[in-house]
C-alpha cells in the first residue's frame, strides 16, 4: 500500500510539472527594455522584451508575438525571437501607414498582456490609416456619382433621340398628307371651265354658226348655177 502511494504522488508531481502555466494558475507580465520617443510609418524598429511569470521570474514561452490592431481592424503581427537571457524576446515592428493602434503581446500559454493605444507618425508623402479610409470611401463616392451622372446621360440622349424621331416620323406624315391633298385637287382649268356653262357651249355654238353659214353658201351658188342655164 505504501509502494502504491509513493507511486501515484511521483505521477502526481510529474503531471504537475508538466501542466502548462495557465493550468498552475500562473500569470505573466512583459516589460519592454526601451521604447523609442516616437515610431514612423514605413521604418523598422526592433524592440526587445521580457516575459516574467507572477511579474517576477523570466519565463521561456512556446509562441509569443506583437500584435497591432489598426482602427480599419486590419491585424499586423510581429514574431518574438528568444534571444540572450531567459524570456528574454525581440521583434521587428514595420507599420506601412500612420495611425493609431491598439496592442498586445502574447505570452505562450499565458493570457495576452494589452499593451493599450499607441500613435504611429504618418510618413511623409504616406497616409493614415484613417485618411486612407476616408481617401478610399471619397473615391468610391466619386466612382458611384460618375457612374449615375453616365447613366443619367445615357438616358437623356435615349430621350432626345427618341423625341427626334416622333419628329422625324411627324414631319414625313404631314408631307405625305400634303402630296395626297395636291393629288386629289383638281387642275386649274379644269375647275375653271366645269365652273363656267357658257364658256363651254361657245365652242358648239360655233361649230353650229359655220356649218350654217356653209350649208347657205352652197345653196345659193346652186341657185346661181340654174338661174344661168
Amino acid at each position: 500500500m505504501r509502494r502504491l502511494t509513493l507511486v501515484l504522488a511521483v505521477f502526481a508531481l510529474a503531471l504537475g510539472a508538466l501542466a502548462t502555466p495557465a493550468l498552475a494558475g500562473g500569470w505573466a507580465v512583459t516589460t519592454f527594455d526601451d521604447m523609442p520617443g516616437q515610431i514612423v510609418s514605413g521604418k523598422e524598429y526592433t524592440l526587445g522584451y521580457t516575459i516574467r511569470q507572477h511579474g517576477a521570474t523570466p519565463i521561456n514561452v512556446s509562441k509569443t508575438e506583437i500584435l497591432a490592431i489598426a482602427v480599419s481592424g486590419r491585424t499586423l503581427s510581429f514574431p518574438g525571437k528568444s534571444e540572450g537571457a531567459v524570456g528574454h524576446y525581440v521583434a521587428t515592428v514595420f507599420f506601412p501607414a500612420g495611425g493609431t493602434y491598439t496592442w498586445q503581446v502574447t505570452q505562450g500559454d499565458f493570457a495576452p498582456q494589452d499593451l493599450g493605444k499607441i500613435t504611429i507618425l504618418a510618413a511623409a508623402g504616406t497616409t493614415s490609416d484613417d485618411k486612407k479610409v476616408a481617401s478610399d470611401k471619397t473615391a468610391a463616392d466619386k466612382t458611384a456619382a460618375d457612374k449615375a451622372a453616365a447613366l443619367d446621360k445615357a438616358v437623356a440622349a435615349e430621350k432626345a433621340a427618341a423625341s427626334d424621331k416622333a419628329a422625324t416620323s411627324e414631319k414625313a406624315a404631314v408631307a405625305s398628307k400634303a402630296v395626297a391633298a395636291d393629288k386629289a385637287a383638281p387642275a386649274p382649268g379644269t375647275a375653271t371651265q366645269s365652273s363656267d356653262p357658257v364658256r363651254s357651249v361657245l365652242p358648239f355654238a360655233a361649230a353650229a354658226a359655220a356649218a350654217m353659214f356653209i350649208w347657205r353658201l352652197v345653196t345659193t351658188l346652186r341657185a346661181s348655177r340654174r338661174a344661168t342655164a
